[in-house]
């Protein structure tokens, strides 16, 4: 592929994106990505042979920048000498402090298992597969824990971080939670990390 159709794919790609964080994933459509892209209709179907393949390319694209990164970056920070609970808790502030920036992109990963209760998608098997890694990662410094309880752990934490990147603002109500502030974040952080380690 030339690199004025490798261009012109890229930027349908990244305007799907914008387009189904904007609107959601229901009321995206081709004529809303078009104009998005600045392309036709025609190049789209061209380039990708339907809206259901380029949301499902559009969603891995956005997967991969969900959790592509957050093993290679737990390495990196261990590499740096970072124990593996400091390794974790700097992790799980970063993944926190993007909360609630993309909530409809993550909506669009869980739309199956939260509209249909299908959970064969590729956002669920990633997720899960994502958890069973870092289960293992945390493993040497959580052994006072089986690894049914880790990974229970893993998963509470993890449930949460799921509802609050839908639906950010949803215990607004309750207490407000700007993790935009990094006091907010750390104190999330450390209260959570408690399921996992020793105080």
């Amino acid at each position: 592929m030339g690199t004025k159709e490798q261009d012109a794919r890229e930027r349908i790609l990244r305007a799907t994106i914008v387009c189904l964080e904007r609107d959601g994933l229901d009321a995206t459509g081709i004529r809303e990505i078009a104009r998005e892209a600045q392309v036709n209709s025609a190049a789209i179907s061209y380039y990708f042979r339907s809206k259901e393949k380029l949301i499902a390319q559009a969603l891995e694209a956005t997967l991969e920048q969900a959790f592509g990164h957050v093993l290679v970056d737990f390495d990196r920070l261990r590499a740096e000498g970072l124990g593996i609970r400091e390794a974790f808790e700097t992790l799980l502030e970063d993944v926190i402090g993007n909360v609630g920036r993309y909530p409809r992109i993550a909506h669009a990963h869980l739309h199956d298992a939260l509209v249909h209760q299908r959970y064969d998608g590729a956002a669920i098997r990633e997720l899960n597969a994502f958890l069973e890694a870092l289960s293992g990662k945390l493993a040497p410094d959580t052994s006072h824990l089986t690894e049914e309880r880790r990974r229970l752990a893993l998963t509470q934490i993890w449930s949460s971080v799921s509802l609050m990147s839908m639906m950010p603002r949803v215990f607004d109500q309750l207490i407000l939670l700007d993790f935009r502030t990094l006091e907010t974040r750390r104190a999330w952080v450390k209260q959570s990390s408690r399921l996992l380690f020793p105080a």
